[in-house]
């Protein structure tokens, strides 16, 4: 989770002549320096003595055994007679805290040297699936002049860079019995970096990682140029086994026959994409494998959906006459068009390339009543209830005589009871369509939407409607660049799993940091649900033939709740 907005360091400054900043420090008695002072040289003469550990050789070997930074002790064998790992249960987990663990005395080497890398895989004796990879780059020469380089404006965003995420950036993805692409990354300092994974499912996978970017390509934020990429292979279809032997796989017919609590219509789901197996597999996952064929299928973990409109299920609740408006950019655009034909009963997948104009959903009923879902128009910039954008003419005429109280946005939403929005795509594109927006800018205009939204919740009830429920789509993953032409030059794109993955938790934080917004606007996170699909996007931009549109489009459904089930 992006945790940079919720430091708060409190440094004592004044200003000098020239107008730079300067720390001031405050110096003790003289008494206590001299203390001070003895309690370092005995310090000191400990150190040479053997006696007490150097604080710096500590750090480093923390860094390539992947300690965390809160000194959890390491995972200890387990008793001789107790030697089989344990079963993965279908149960959700706190990612921080799964990413903190040290494995440390179970580690090896399973590539010395890969593209300047090394590759330490280390596993949890214990528990089936558990484990993280580190990843050393050797030539430190490299690293320390990456790590000097100015990558952002704002100097604090940029020191937490620099400690948190590091200059390389990595994919590893998962396949087999389960499809996961862990977006927990961790560095360690000077370049030595953490992957953590946890798989649910047991079975023989492969796994890949791709050396996506070097030299903080992947996020940095001041010079107008495009993201250079590396792409260099580190592993490719690399065998690993997670208890095949005395585990029983996940299978869709086992957890639809679980009794599960129903999600949490706020939260984003927590869940994983099994891998469908003949015989064990759901109607409705049947048909979703024909149209992809991609034999993945997306589970909430420990909990269960009860309102996906598959296949005419759910029908009676479009009694309900509930009007959603979309919001966003080509990504809420495809969503738009996946949920329309589930709410139709359809089976048949989005053939088209998302363009307005190519293909419009109609129900096959012919039954006029059913829920109404529209598409506001492609809109990058969310602006309808953002500041950067406030000179619109749908923000003018503040005073109606019907009601003096709204404006123009606040009649147009009048006969709407949700709102499904998104926003970032288009503001990290490329600097020719508005974009290049620092991460900063990106919070603020987040906030400043967030905030006008709950303005019109507030002055609808001088319309006698009642407020709206917000959903917030999230920020899909991003392919990454395969080629290099004289296009890529002149766009100049900043989009990249990594910058996406840090903007996604900034609008979370954003979203949630006040109890109206976390009451009010409902959270989905597209990009743990696109990312595990980065190299199957048909166009190199969205997920339209994967199996990620069917699990967002599971979750907008869930979280508008359409039914009126119990929150």
């Amino acid at each position: 989770m992006f945790r940079y907005s919720l430091a708060v360091t409190h440094i004592s400054k004044i200003q000098n002549d020239d107008k730079h900043t300067k720390t001031v420090i405050h110096f003790p008695s003289r008494t206590l320096l001299v203390a001070g002072m003895t309690a370092t040289c005995l310090t000191i003469t400990l150190i040479l003595a053997g006696f007490v550990p150097g604080h710096v050789g500590k750090l480093e070997s923390d860094a390539l055994s992947g300690l965390s930074r809160n000194h959890i002790l390491p995972e200890q064998p387990p008793h001789p007679r107790n030697q089989k790992l344990t079963c993965p249960k279908w149960e959700m987990f706190n990612v921080k805290e799964h990413g903190d663990k040290d494995f440390s005395l179970n580690c090896r080497v399973i590539s010395p040297q890969v593209y300047g890398f090394e590759i330490k895989l280390c596993q949890s004796m214990r528990e089936c699936g558990q484990g993280y990879f580190l990843l050393k780059r050797l030539n430190k020469a490299q690293c320390t002049k990456a790590l000097a380089r100015s990558i952002s404006w704002d100097y604090e965003f940029e020191a937490w860079m620099k400690k948190e995420i590091g200059p390389d950036a990595f994919v590893i993805t998962f396949s087999g019995p389960q499809r996961a692409a862990p977006s927990d990354w961790r560095h360690l300092g000077n370049c030595n970096y953490k992957h953590p994974f946890r798989l649910t499912n047991t079975g023989n996978y492969t796994v890949s990682i791709i050396h996506s970017h070097d030299n903080f390509e992947a996020i940095q934020e001041k010079e107008r140029a495009y993201l250079r990429p590396v792409n260099n292979h580190l592993l490719a279809e690399w065998p690993m086994d997670v208890c095949s032997g005395h585990c029983e796989p996940f299978t869709s017919d086992a957890i639809e026959a679980m009794s599960l609590p129903v999600c949490n219509r706020f939260l984003a789901t927590q869940g994983v994409y099994l891998r469908s197996v003949e015989g064990h597999m759901l109607e409705h996952e049947k048909y979703k494998l024909e149209n992809y064929n991609i034999p993945y299928y997306w589970h909430p973990l420990a909990c269960k959906y009860d309102q996906l409109f598959e296949l005419g299920s759910n029908n009676k609740c479009h009694a309900n006459n509930r009007s959603i408006k979309f919001f966003g950019d080509s990504q809420v655009r495809v969503s738009w068009d996946v949920t329309d034909r589930r709410l139709a009963g359809m089976r048949d997948s989005l053939k088209y390339s998302v363009h307005e104009g190519k293909y419009v959903p109609t129900a096959p009923s012919r039954f006029k009543r059913r829920t109404m879902i529209d598409f506001a128009g492609r809109d990058g910039f969310l602006r309808w209830f953002t500041s950067e954008y406030i000179l619109n003419q749908e923000y003018r005429g503040i005073e109606d005589e019907s009601y003096p109280e709204t404006n123009k946005i606040d009649r147009k939403l009048k006969g709407y009871d949700s709102v499904l929005f998104n926003v970032g795509m288009w503001p990290m594109s490329g600097i020719q369509v508005g974009g290049h927006f620092t991460a900063g800018r990106f919070k603020t205009m987040l906030a400043w939407a967030a905030e006008n939204m709950m303005e019109v919740n507030h002055r609808r009830a001088s319309m006698k409607a009642t407020p709206l429920i917000f959903v917030w789509h999230g920020l899909p993953s991003y392919p990454l660049m395969k080629a290099v032409n004289e296009k890529t030059i002149i766009i100049k794109d900043w989009r990249s799993p990594y910058r996406l993955k840090i903007w996604s938790d900034i609008a979370e934080h954003v979203l949630s940091s006040t109890l109206q917004l976390s009451s009010s606007v409902r959270i989905i996170n597209t990009f743990e649900l696109t990312h595990p699909f980065l190299h199957d996007a048909p166009d190199a931009a969205h997920f339209y033939k994967t199996p990620a549109v069917e699990a967002e489009t599971d979750e907008i459904l869930h979280k508008l709740n359409i039914c009126n089930a119990p929150i």
